[in-house]
Protein backbone atom coordinates (compact mmCIF):
# COMPACT_ATOMS: atom_id res chain seq x y z
CA UNK A 1 0.00 0.00 0.00
CA UNK A 2 1.57 2.96 -0.68
CA UNK A 3 0.35 6.72 0.57
CA UNK A 4 0.36 9.67 -0.42
CA UNK A 5 3.73 12.26 0.18
CA UNK A 6 3.17 14.56 3.04
CA UNK A 7 3.05 18.13 2.32
CA UNK A 8 6.13 18.87 4.17
CA UNK A 9 9.41 20.54 4.12
CA UNK A 10 12.59 18.69 6.19
CA UNK A 11 15.53 20.97 6.28
CA UNK A 12 18.91 18.88 7.13
CA UNK A 13 21.84 20.70 7.88
CA UNK A 14 24.97 18.04 8.05
CA UNK A 15 28.24 18.17 9.36
CA UNK A 16 30.46 19.92 7.34
CA UNK A 17 31.45 18.10 4.31
CA UNK A 18 28.93 15.15 5.58
CA UNK A 19 26.07 15.70 2.54
CA UNK A 20 28.97 16.29 -0.57
CA UNK A 21 28.70 12.52 -1.78
CA UNK A 22 32.52 12.34 -1.20
CA UNK A 23 33.17 8.45 -0.45
CA UNK A 24 36.25 9.93 1.87
CA UNK A 25 33.42 11.19 3.93
CA UNK A 26 31.57 7.75 4.26
CA UNK A 27 34.95 6.38 5.43
CA UNK A 28 34.83 9.23 8.51
CA UNK A 29 31.59 8.21 9.43
CA UNK A 30 30.36 4.83 9.01
CA UNK A 31 26.64 6.63 9.34
CA UNK A 32 26.82 8.82 6.36
CA UNK A 33 25.86 5.68 3.64
CA UNK A 34 22.99 4.50 6.03
CA UNK A 35 21.55 7.88 6.48
CA UNK A 36 22.01 8.40 2.58
CA UNK A 37 19.79 5.88 1.57
CA UNK A 38 17.43 6.80 4.22
CA UNK A 39 17.23 10.68 3.06
CA UNK A 40 16.67 8.63 -0.43
CA UNK A 41 13.70 6.93 1.40
CA UNK A 42 12.78 10.06 3.05
CA UNK A 43 12.46 11.79 -0.53
CA UNK A 44 9.98 9.37 -1.36
CA UNK A 45 7.77 9.99 1.64
CA UNK A 46 7.87 14.14 1.91
CA UNK A 47 7.25 16.80 -0.59
CA UNK A 48 10.71 18.40 0.06
CA UNK A 49 14.25 17.71 1.55
CA UNK A 50 16.51 20.10 1.41
CA UNK A 51 19.90 18.95 2.63
CA UNK A 52 22.65 21.74 3.56
CA UNK A 53 26.52 21.00 3.84
CA UNK A 54 27.49 24.39 5.99
CA UNK A 55 31.15 23.71 4.28
CA UNK A 56 29.63 24.53 0.79
CA UNK A 57 27.33 27.72 2.18
CA UNK A 58 28.99 28.63 5.03
CA UNK A 59 26.58 28.99 8.68
CA UNK A 60 24.59 31.96 6.83
CA UNK A 61 20.95 30.33 7.10
CA UNK A 62 18.84 33.51 6.85
CA UNK A 63 15.32 31.13 6.79
CA UNK A 64 16.56 28.97 9.23
CA UNK A 65 16.57 30.90 12.99
CA UNK A 66 16.29 27.82 14.47
CA UNK A 67 19.51 26.56 12.88
CA UNK A 68 21.48 29.68 14.34
CA UNK A 69 19.94 29.27 17.41
CA UNK A 70 21.38 25.52 17.66
CA UNK A 71 24.45 26.31 16.88
CA UNK A 72 24.67 29.31 18.84
CA UNK A 73 24.25 27.04 22.36
CA UNK A 74 25.91 23.83 21.09
CA UNK A 75 28.24 24.80 18.21
CA UNK A 76 28.82 22.02 15.21
CA UNK A 77 28.10 19.22 18.41
CA UNK A 78 24.49 19.95 17.31
CA UNK A 79 25.29 18.86 14.15
CA UNK A 80 23.54 17.42 12.17
CA UNK A 81 20.16 19.37 12.81
CA UNK A 82 16.74 17.98 11.37
CA UNK A 83 14.44 21.05 10.95
CA UNK A 84 10.62 20.75 10.03
CA UNK A 85 8.27 23.71 10.63
CA UNK A 86 11.11 25.85 11.25
CA UNK A 87 11.78 24.02 14.29
CA UNK A 88 14.27 21.65 15.32
CA UNK A 89 13.08 17.92 15.92
CA UNK A 90 16.39 16.22 15.91
CA UNK A 91 19.91 17.37 16.44
CA UNK A 92 23.39 16.20 17.22
CA UNK A 93 23.39 12.88 15.33
CA UNK A 94 22.01 11.15 12.13
CA UNK A 95 18.85 10.18 12.86
CA UNK A 96 17.31 6.22 12.19
CA UNK A 97 14.82 5.65 9.12
CA UNK A 98 12.62 4.93 12.17
CA UNK A 99 13.22 8.50 13.95
CA UNK A 100 12.36 10.15 10.50
CA UNK A 101 9.01 7.87 10.15
CA UNK A 102 7.92 9.06 13.90
CA UNK A 103 8.35 12.71 12.50
CA UNK A 104 6.78 11.73 9.91
CA UNK A 105 3.76 10.73 11.62
CA UNK A 106 3.76 13.24 14.39
CA UNK A 107 3.73 16.08 11.30
CA UNK A 108 0.73 13.79 9.66
CA UNK A 109 -1.44 13.64 12.59
CA UNK A 110 -1.00 17.40 13.31
CA UNK A 111 -1.92 18.07 9.88
CA UNK A 112 1.50 19.39 8.93
CA UNK A 113 4.12 21.65 9.64
CA UNK A 114 2.20 24.97 9.98
CA UNK A 115 0.18 23.29 12.60
CA UNK A 116 2.41 21.33 14.27
CA UNK A 117 3.92 21.96 17.82
CA UNK A 118 6.65 20.30 18.70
Amino acid sequence: MTRDRVPLEIVIVDRPGAGSGCACAGAANPELPRFAGDVEWLRWQVTDVRRIDPRETGTAFPDLPAAHAALDERGTDALPLVIVGGVVVHSGSYPSRQALQEIIDRERANGGADEASH
